[in-house]
């Protein structure tokens, strides 16, 4: 009788199918592919491709060139919606310089040449780092924290 109860169980357990019970995945998702593919949406300024990198929580730190801080997702994409319209005929090339990952976090740091034009039309040159961290949210990559710092050349003393 305790064999049958066990074998019942083990059979509602595997479903209608009658298909043996299989452990999920247990290798994550490749965290160069969730950088690469962070990169690839913000480079053709792709919002719809851009929004899936992004934390599903509310708080994403980013803090721009210039050292201001924004503390939301929210202030995140509206930056980068703003940014996506500008019609500045930016082209960004990057470089990703070194991964670190954890099974929970992975930290990606990146030096990335922006060639853009002014409001006047004059082109313009930036180089930056960027950090970037990301978490392991429900099987994906995602983006929790991002640095930009402008790279100065030296002046010569």
């Amino acid at each position: 009788m305790k064999s049958l109860i066990a074998f019942v169980v083990a059979a509602s357990l595997a479903g209608a199918s009658g298909e043996p019970l299989r452990s999920a995945p247990t290798t994550a998702p490749s965290f160069r592919a969730g950088v690469e593919t962070h990169l690839a949406a913000l480079s053709a300024r792709d919002m719809d491709a851009l929004l899936p990198t992004l934390t599903s929580g509310k708080d994403l730190t980013m803090i721009a060139p210039n050292g201001f801080k924004f503390d939301t997702r929210q202030q995140f994409v509206d930056f980068h919606r703003q940014w996506f319209a500008t019609k500045d005929d930016g082209k960004l090339a990057i470089e990703i310089v070194r991964l670190v990952e954890s099974p929970a976090l992975g930290h990606a740091l990146i030096k990335y040449h922006y060639r853009f034009k002014d409001r006047s039309g004059a082109q313009q040159v930036s180089d930056s780092w960027l950090a970037l961290t990301f978490a392991l949210e429900q099987g994906t990559w995602r983006l929790v924290f991002d640095q930009n710092t402008l790279i100065i050349a030296p002046t010569a003393r």
